[in-house]
């Protein structure tokens, strides 16, 4: 083998495999750590990307094209956020996806109270949970560089790539199984259009309720509350009036917990003759008194195939303008729960 050296020509990933006696795919394979190969052939291949001043070589390449081989993550209050199971786990499927790809992974500033002054030194972006008062978030999807969102994106927003668990067949399951129970009228407390899942679920259960002939009990709540009181405040004085509400389905866990306590104090049983469900699982859920159906948000699930739309997308020779307003979901197991069980048209009569 002649090493060719650093400065000479531009050596290529077939003059790896040449060198080394493998396929090019193989030695793909072998330079990525993937692949089935034994340890003497793997070493083999990297030898020879060494030797031949292959690596070296892809490092500059992308100093040429401008590619930094690293993706950008932005959430709102990011490093708050950390404390969620939520946003660990979305990121530990981001960082597995983009390691597989051989990409870094950049968590950005998330400083709602200022602009950027710079642009990331990214190749694109994916914005977790895009709010629509959120500027930096609203400044990243500006920029050109391709972004997708890790959720819907509210309506008032650029357009971008989605990737998003599938609340419009979780929701149904749950209000399908619901409706086997007797319910007729359903309240939905959601977060309001500065949320595009708050959309989402508003457009669900009102194309649920329109096919039923009747009209959904709609609450507005702001993305991120987790205050049960301050959902006790918003969810007291509808159902205190809506007393044929015979379903509670609370985007939120706080939501949830708010609104049991709120039937309580109104002298209804959650459970049995008001059912309850929540949009987004937890633990604590399943320590209420009834547990509370839910659905599970697919966390580490949505960061994998969020990193890999990126990739395919940056990696498409349309262009990533390709890629705008396209949806694709994630399916979002449901747990049927005591809180779903009774019969609210039997408790009723």
């Amino acid at each position: 083998m002649t090493p060719r050296g650093r400065g000479v020509g531009a050596v290529t990933l077939k003059d790896v495999a040449a060198a080394s006696g493998v396929s090019v795919a193989t030695a793909s394979q072998a330079l990525a750590g993937r692949g089935r190969m034994t340890d003497a052939t793997r070493e083999r291949v990297r030898r020879a990307a060494d030797d031949l001043g292959y690596l070296a070589n892809a490092l500059a390449r992308g100093l040429r094209t401008g590619r930094t081989q690293a993706l950008g993550v932005h959430h709102e209050r990011a490093a708050a956020n950390l404390a969620t199971s939520y946003f660990r786990d979305f990121l530990a499927g981001a960082i597995e996806a983009a390691h597989r790809h051989d990409h870094d992974l950049v968590v950005l500033s998330s400083d709602t109270h200022r602009p950027r002054t710079t642009a990331p030194h990214v190749d694109g972006v994916i914005v977790v949970d895009p709010i629509a008062d959120d500027r930096r978030a609203r400044e990243l999807m500006e920029l050109p560089v391709p972004v997708v969102a890790g959720e819907h994106v509210p309506s008032s927003m650029p357009p971008c790539a989605v990737v998003a668990a599938d609340h419009a067949t979780a929701v149904r399951a749950v209000l399908d199984a619901a409706a086997a129970r007797g319910v007729r009228r359903p309240l939905l407390a959601a977060p309001d259009a500065n949320s595009g899942w708050g959309e989402v679920l508003r457009e669900v259960v009102g194309a649920w309720c329109a096919e039923r002939g009747v009209e959904p009990v709609l609450v507005a709540t702001r993305f991120g509350e987790q205050s049960i009181e301050r959902h006790r405040e918003l969810l007291t004085p509808v159902l205190a009036a809506r007393p044929e509400v015979d379903m509670v389905l609370g985007a939120s866990p706080f939501a949830v917990q708010g609104a049991m306590s709120v039937l309580r104090g109104l002298g209804r049983a959650p459970g049995r003759d008001v059912l309850v469900a929540a949009c987004a699982d937890e633990p604590g859920l399943l320590l209420e008194d009834p547990p509370v159906t839910a659905v599970e948000l697919p966390a580490h699930a949505l960061g994998v195939a969020c990193v890999e739309r990126l990739v395919a997308i940056l990696d498409d020779e349309r262009g990533p303008s390709a890629a705008l307003g396209t949806v694709q979901t994630v399916p979002a197991p449901v747990h049927l729960r005591a809180s779903t069980a009774g019969s609210p048209a039997t408790a009723s009569t």
